[in-house]
């Protein structure tokens, strides 16, 4: 139990001195020196996000200190490969081992990445860690406590297939720590030219940071390969890099506090639909890009909900923010139903990488597709297209499932009649699809693709695009991701959440306690038995036990070893006595092993090593 309790809290302390001193050298004593370095100029990991971290960091320890505590008591007891003499079998062994742990763990991480990030088994484990969209250094170990063990659970069996030794198994995660804390920094410290080969290989601290706000992209852990071979890097990994080397004088907006909109208007689009519009007084809510969303804090029934809901206004063009919601939860509901003009809403300044920046002079082909209530984040690039760049011209595929529901269905007509450069196609279900065919006509010199809708939709015609050779970087999906929800009932209140965290970690405490004290006594047993001297094999010792005691006989009865004591796992201290003149020395043995312990004797100004193994039972 206190070795347990003495782990954890040594892990979680040097941890967390890890990750405020990053915080305070690049978040506050370089902050504004590094500002074009930050890699979302929306500042949004305020106060209240890094106390969520923290606590998520203090959870998700007492997993890894478990898994920690099965591969030394699995070594202890020689179940597995791992030893404690590095360099056993040369420098180019431990070399080669690293090397071979950190490509296996490279592997091990994209996969299960992936995996985690399936719609059955995201919302449950790691959208705790996507809770956080600007990454900093305490989101480097925000993990939910099952994923904390998923992210080394692959040492295991590599352990029972190969020698590791301790010290290699020690920079792999010295080496996985400084990588986690640089992909979760950010900031981009890596210098410009890591856009060319080989360097553009490894993962930069922009490329993860763009998987926390666009998910469905970028799940490598070290290098960049898993994910240019199975093709999910995301298409603006590389000019986001190349657009961060190439600022100037940028500001860093501080995003980290909720500001007060108030309902102007609310509209029903029909049904199941409605728009909300604001005239914020705050002018920096008008500061945003087309395609972009809101956080918003909402307070219904005494329960505070935050959700995030796309403006389907258009900036420098409509005066006032709207967004358009679609019934599906409770605050959809409130809007619906409840929602009133002069109520006030609390949210964040808009943010999102889902954008489009109009160029006046540009004459481009733009094909949109939207399924239902996707049609939202479009719309206001379509409108921003049309007026901001009158050569270019845009095409939309709208799918729904009946007409009755199809969102901005007047407005886009009028826009069709008005922009001769505007063609719009509607498709109804079990009348017309998206099909390949369509896309095919679609297709145009320098055609740039924005698809937002129903997962079906969105992977239905990416496909389609695929099998129709249109480049990867000229295609722009949104990607919605649900809210975390935790796997008990019992944490989706306040109080409970706090009754639960505790229970947990006194319940884990208790029960690793009590299976840590049963190993260490029978850690300890493993003393006892006939030893021989490794350069000696003669000098044969009986070690027997009395009440945690143990003393070592020679095959003449002497006394070898007096009065050896635990003094933490697979250590003892005691007294060595030699047979030949009675000559006592203070010593201190260690079991690397269930067969083998070392100790080291000093004399004057020598030191002598001595290893003893087990002799095998007859």
């Amino acid at each position: 139990m206190l070795a347990f309790i003495q782990q954890y809290f040594t892990s979680v302390v040097a941890a967390l001195a890890i990750m405020s001193t990053a915080y305070l050298i690049f978040w506050i004593v370089f902050g504004t020196s590094l500002r074009n370095r930050k890699i979302q100029l929306s500042k949004r990991a305020g106060a209240h996000q890094i106390r969520e971290e923290i606590v998520t960091t203090l959870l998700s320890f007492i997993g890894s200190t478990v898994f920690m505590f099965c591969i030394l008591t699995l070594k202890d007891n020689g179940l597995t490969k791992f030893h404690a003499e590095a360099g056993k079998y040369g420098l180019l062994y431990e070399v080669m081992t690293v090397i071979v742990m950190l490509l296996i763990s490279d592997t091990w991480f994209y996969w299960s990445h992936r995996a985690m990030h399936h719609p059955k088994v995201y919302k449950y484990v790691h959208a705790l860690h996507h809770k956080s969209l600007d990454v900093n250094p305490y989101t480097s170990t925000s993990f939910h406590v099952i994923e904390s063990v998923m992210l080394t659970v692959w040492v295991l069996p590599l352990g029972l297939l190969m020698p590791i030794s301790m010290t290699a198994l020690g920079v792999m995660q010295v080496i996985g720590t400084l990588n986690n804390l640089k992909s979760h920094l950010g900031y981009e410290l890596f210098p410009g030219f890591f856009k060319f080969f080989p360097f553009n290989m490894l993962v930069t601290a922009t490329n993860h940071s763009l998987h926390h706000t666009q998910y469905n992209g970028n799940y490598g852990l070290f290098f960049r390969f898993w994910d240019i071979i199975c093709d999910t890097e995301l298409n603006s990994t590389n000019s986001t890099f190349t657009e961060i080397h190439g600022r100037a004088d940028e500001t860093i907006i501080d995003n980290t506090k909720y500001r007060t909109l108030t309902i102007d208007k609310l509209v029903k689009e029909n049904n199941n639909t409605v728009s909300v519009y604001f005239r914020p007084t705050d002018k920096a809510f008008y500061n945003y890009q087309a395609g972009q969303y809101l956080t918003l804090k909402v307070k219904i029934g005494g329960k505070t909900y935050n959700r995030c809901f796309s403006l389907s206004s258009s900036p420098n063009i409509d005066d006032f923010l709207r967004i358009t919601v679609k019934l599906k939860g409770d605050v959809s509901h409130y809007f619906f139903n409840d929602a009133k003009p002069g109520d006030s809403i609390e949210s964040l300044l808009p943010v999102g990488d889902f954008t489009f920046r109009p160029h006046a002079h540009s004459a481009k082909n733009y094909v949109m597709v939207a399924g239902g209530s996707g049609i939202t984040p479009l719309f206001s690039m379509i409108q921003q297209i049309l007026r901001r760049e009158e050569q270019s011209r845009v095409t939309l595929l709208y799918a729904n499932k009946t007409e009755t529901t199809t969102i901005f269905k007047e407005e886009l007509q009028r826009l069709a009649e008005q922009y001769p450069q505007f063609t719009y196609v509607e498709y109804i279900s079990g009348k017309k699809r998206i099909s390949k065919e369509e896309l095919s006509a679609t297709i145009a010199p320098n055609a740039t693709y924005y698809i937002c809708g129903p997962d079906a939709l969105k992977e239905g015609v990416a496909k389609h695009l695929k099998d129709l050779n249109i480049p990867k970087s000229n295609i722009h999906i949104e990607n919605f991701a649900d809210g975390y929800v935790p796997l008990f009932g019992l944490f989706q209140k306040k109080v409970g959440s706090k009754m639960a965290a505790t229970f947990l970690i006194l319940f884990s405490l208790f029960s690793l306690g009590q299976t840590t004290h049963a190993q260490m006594i029978k850690s300890q047993s493993t003393l006892a038995g006939n030893w021989h001297d490794k350069n000696h094999p003669e000098k044969i010792v009986a070690i027997t036990s009395s009440a945690h005691v143990f003393i070592g006989k020679d095959k003449t009865e002497k006394i070898v070893f007096r009065d050896l004591k635990s003094i933490g796992k697979n250590q003892y201290t005691g007294t060595l006595i030699n047979p030949d003149d009675n000559e006592t020395f203070d010593i201190t043995i260690s079991m690397v092993s269930s067969d083998e312990f070392t100790f080291s004797v000093k004399k004057f100004i020598f030191t002598k090593e001595f290893t003893f193994q087990r002799l095998p039972q007859r």
